[in-house]
């Protein structure tokens, strides 16, 4: 509709670096986001289609417009997901450390949906959520680091493990992306 074109108009206008967030339903994409953007942590929060925001980082006293889209993981969002990607130069994938196949979808789906739909050379970042759950022992780990960075080789990525209500690791997800811009913008990518 008429919003998401006004939407879409602002971001053009705007922004100089589109992210867009994918995974599973439930690998915490939207927690994620709050705490990097607000600094809490909700709970359960559901996306519906995707939703979008803006925020202005320096790197390597650079600045930069950050355009971030989180969007949902259910499969009747997949095409919303597809269109959201268009454009986008950098990418995190997130999964549940404790969920094998949230991991498995990443391999299977994301990642194909990332190199298919975003820019040519999109930065991927492969993002392992509630490690604090695996700190405190209340879930097992599901994904080895081994595997993930194995992963990780096949697409130039850079991996991640990351707790939204702790808050551990979520910023350095960020500052790596638009430091990788910046690099590449001076190298004329």
């Amino acid at each position: 509709g008429a919003g998401v074109r006004s939407l879409l108009a602002a971001e053009m206008e705007t922004v100089d670096l589109k992210l867009v967030l994918l995974g599973q339903p439930g690998v915490g994409k939207t927690c994620l986001v709050y705490r990097y953007l607000y600094n809490t942590f909700g709970e359960t929060i559901s996306t519906i289609g995707a939703s979008f925001a803006m925020k202005k980082v320096e790197a390597s006293g650079r600045p930069c417009n950050l355009g971030i889209w989180d969007t949902a993981g259910q499969e009747r969002f997949d095409s919303l997901s597809s269109f959201y990607c268009r454009g986008a130069r950098a990418a995190i994938i997130c999964f549940d450390l404790t969920n094998r196949s949230s991991f498995e979808s990443v391999q299977k789906k994301w990642i194909k949906k990332v190199l298919d739909e975003a820019e040519q050379g999109c930065h991927i970042c492969l993002v392992g959520t509630k490690i604090d759950l695996i700190q405190a022992q209340q879930a097992s780990r599901a994904v080895s680091k081994e595997e993930v960075e194995a992963l990780a080789q096949q697409h130039h990525a850079h991996v991640f493990e990351t707790s939204a209500r702790a808050g551990t690791g979520v910023a350095d997800i960020f500052q790596c992306i638009v430091e990788t811009f910046h690099s590449r913008v001076c190298l004329g990518f």
